[in-house]
């Protein structure tokens, strides 16, 4: 619903040269920080608003609107058009309810910012005008300051007077605040003092601050100056009240979940709204917990985050909103519904650390649509602090351990997966798939599918996947995929001294790759079993060890090392570590990394098979959920061609896609001009300075790169509690304390310990 906010087009033109560049036009009261976090939500209907769009005459696709806030029962924002060499502020004023609307003109020349745009209740405004200069017309001549003034405007936009501030000229100089207070006086805070001038542009004091304040200052309802410290101590940010008269601060005031959790904004009825990338919260002084408000997900508001907020009450307040979908920026008015008016349907549990944005997007279009259930998200990282950010996964583990298994659960890689899978609490997808008219086993990639299985059953749905590969001239490996350890040091005797396997390789980054593309396969958690003392991966600790503790300083300046652009041509460097997440960069790493054929060899292992599997989300559907009708309607869409062919990265698991998308690869890539007609180009890539043509890939290509897709099996793995153990233990056969197989036999013991925990 849209409720007409500015419905009359009125200009009253008063020009001001101003300068506008990244900042922001800020109105008084308007900041924040940033964040997501709060207390969790107990039911979903106590948490939703009412979002109305205040539409607002002269916002189109040539104008933004920069600002907003609301004074004295007054709305006022502010429009920016860009010209050729400058740009057009128009200012608008109005009653809540769209009356009394007032209008005037901003011509802003280039080189000059504004910012702190404020309101002060009385038809005036003020702000804080900088005048980049730069002088000089040589390298050895030349200098550039910035000049700031204060400045007052009357209602037409009129300027009343220009103060020069303290830092006029002076390097280092910058205005951290600016306010109009109740008394009248306006405050000019820089880095070291609080300077305040009369209605009439005089000075009447300056005042020093204390140490310690960061920058960040708020004002409450009452006008109560809070500041933002930072505790070298305790690492710590913390609030404080400040005396703006005499620059002091006193009492500490800490939001529970850290101040990185939230943006704050001052209150109506309480001291400060808080929000979160969850939604909004209130939050006084002294309070031992943040009170959850608005959640934006159970309000069907498409989009993670609100700012410049402007409290009515808890109750009704407004914000500024970037639709995540349409990437539209609109001001909105939210107001509480009773949890009564809310209708009802069945609730369904998301569980997850961090919420994947391609998820939470559809969450709120699947609330909006579905007539029988609703998804509730609960991001577990909302428990994090800005001391211990794991404890929201400890907790979501917790939960699911003692039996409050969600509906739905997002995994990644800091959960014990398999430990789940091997507890029985997910539900096999392929029953579901199976029975579903629109969805066929066979269109998807089915190496993939097997992948993912554990004893014939499918205990989690993915959309897309990368594959993780190591590439080499085919001059060089061969044509043939997978290898050994043994094969490439064969291969690397024949090659002269000084060229690299790998290039900017240490000996601590490569056991973390080697583990990655090789450590599922000594690990078998369908049966329990490891496999750390065999021969394979004492060559593996071996390989590793032929590494260097750290690059040299000459590393990247070697003469005798070439130019780092040309080393895979060149062969400085033989083998090139990949992630193929589509068609485009396997034709990049052939015709411009290497500029000949190459073969997708992957890395040397044991079984000959180096190249993995990555899947970019994993959905899970809980064996003990009560409403899994519910949850497969939600989780069938990522399977469908709507998700599938606006994949935003990797590949689709859906292979008609991919066969789509091989044939825009064989095509040149284009654009559309101002007329609608097909221009074609080039791709080009760069070495040297110099560009190399990047030609569209032959059926031939596409053939190839299909079929290895097809071919891969086997798991990236990031289990960071195996690389852990492995790091640690191997560390003194490394240093020489201890020999390879010894460490071996430890590494063993103990993995074999944590997979039996695990299962």
């Amino acid at each position: 619903m849209k409720k007409k906010y500015f419905t009359k087009k009125y200009f009253t033109k008063g020009y001001f040269y101003l300068l506008i560049g990244c900042m922001a036009l800020l109105f008084a009261g308007c900041g924040g920080n940033g964040g997501g976090g709060g207390t969790a939500a107990a039911n979903s209907k106590d948490y939703v608003y009412k979002a109305e769009e205040m539409e607002i005459e002269g916002i189109n696709e040539n104008t933004s609107l920069r600002d907003f806030c609301i004074k004295n029962g007054k709305m006022y924002c502010s429009i920016q058009e860009w010209k050729e060499e400058s740009s057009l502020i128009t200012v608008m004023s109005s009653g809540l309810d769209g009356s009394d609307v007032q209008t005037f003109q901003m011509e802003l020349e280039p080189n000059c910012y504004f910012s702190y745009f404020t309101p002060d209740g009385q038809g005036n405004y003020y702000l804080i005008y900088e005048e980049y200069i730069e002088e000089g017309i040589d390298t050895e001549n030349y200098t550039f300051r910035d000049d700031y003034y204060l400045t007052k405007l009357d209602s037409g936009g009129k300027e009343v007077w220009r103060q020069p501030l303290s830092g006029d000229g002076q390097n280092g100089y910058w205005v951290n605040w600016m306010r109009v207070l109740a008394d009248g006086r306006i405050a000019v805070s820089s880095q070291e003092e609080i300077a305040f001038y009369d209605q009439d542009g005089n000075v009447t004091g300056k005042t020093k601050l204390d140490e310690g304040m960061d920058g960040g200052i708020y004002f409450l309802r009452d006008g109560s100056a809070i500041v933002n410290y930072y505790e070298e101590k305790s690492g710590k940010s913390i609030l404080r009240k400040l005396d703006i008269n005499t620059g002091k601060a006193a009492g500490d005031y800490e939001i529970p979940g850290g101040m990185n959790s939230y943006s704050l904004y001052a209150g109506a009825d309480c001291d400060f709204m808080l929000v979160g990338n969850g939604g909004v919260y209130s939050y006084n002084l002294g309070d031992g917990e943040v009170k959850k408000l608005m959640d934006f997900i159970d309000s069907d508001i498409n989009s993670s985050y609100l700012y410049n907020l402007n409290a009515i009450s808890t109750k009704e307040f407004y914000g500024m909103i970037n639709d995540d979908t349409t990437g539209k920026e609109s001001l909105m008015k939210f107001t509480k519904v009773d949890p009564k008016d809310v209708k009802d349907k069945t609730v369904l549990t998301l569980a997850c650390n961090y919420v994947d944005w391609n998820v939470r997007k559809y969450v709120v279009e699947f609330n909006k649509t579905n007539p029988d259930y609703r998804i509730r998200i609960v991001d577990y990282s909302q428990y994090n602090t800005d001391e211990d950010y794991t404890i929201g996964v400890t907790r979501l583990n917790t939960d699911i351990v003692s039996g409050k298994m969600p509906d739905i659960l997002l995994l990644n890689n800091e959960l014990p997966v398999e430990s789940y899978k091997a507890k029985g609490l997910f539900e096999d997808l392929y029953p579901y798939m199976d029975k579903d008219e629109d969805i066929h086993r066979e269109d998807y990639f089915p190496n993939v599918l097997k992948s993912y299985e554990s004893d014939g059953k499918l205990y989690s749905l993915f959309p897309g996947f990368v594959v993780y590969t190591v590439a080499g001239k085919t001059a060089d490996v061969g044509t043939e995929r997978g290898w050994t350890l043994a094969d490439l040091n064969a291969l690397m005797a024949t090659k002269p001294e000084g060229t690299e396997v790998f290039p900017e390789s240490t000996r601590e980054n490569m056991l973390y790759y080697s583990m990655e593309m090789s450590g599922s396969q000594f690990i078998d958690w369908e049966n329990g079993k490891c496999d750390f003392n065999s021969e394979g991966f004492i060559s593996l600790l071996e390989f590793v060890k032929s590494f260097p503790e750290s690059l040299p300083d000459d590393y990247y300046d070697n003469p005798l090392r070439g130019s780092y652009d040309s080393w895979f041509r060149e062969g400085n460097v033989l083998l090139c570590r990949m992630v193929l997440d589509g068609f485009y960069s396997y034709n990049y790493t052939k015709k411009g990394t290497f500029g000949e054929d190459i073969t997708l060899i992957g890395f040397p292992n044991k079984e000959g098979i180096g190249s993995v599997l990555s899947v970019e989300m994993e959905l899970a559907m809980s064996s003990k959920s009560k409403n899994k009708e519910g949850a497969w309607q939600f989780l069938r869409y990522f399977l469908m061609d709507e998700y599938q062919e606006n994949l935003n990265y990797g590949w689709p698991i859906s292979m008609k896609h991919v066969e789509a998308l091989g044939k825009k690869a064989m095509q040149r890539p284009f654009y559309e001009d101002e007329n609608g007609n097909k221009v074609e180009y080039d791709d080009y890539f760069y070495i040297n300075d110099m560009e190399i043509p990047i030609s569209p890939m032959s059926q031939e290509e596409i053939d190839e790169v299909v079929g290895f897709l097809q071919s891969v099996e086997e798991h990236f793995s990031n289990n960071q509690e195996l690389i852990n153990i492995i790091t640690e233990e191997a560390a003194p056969y490394f240093a020489g304390q201890k020999n390879v197989n010894e460490v071996a036999d430890i590494i063993q013991n103990r993995v074999q310990i944590y997979v039996n925990e695990n299962r």
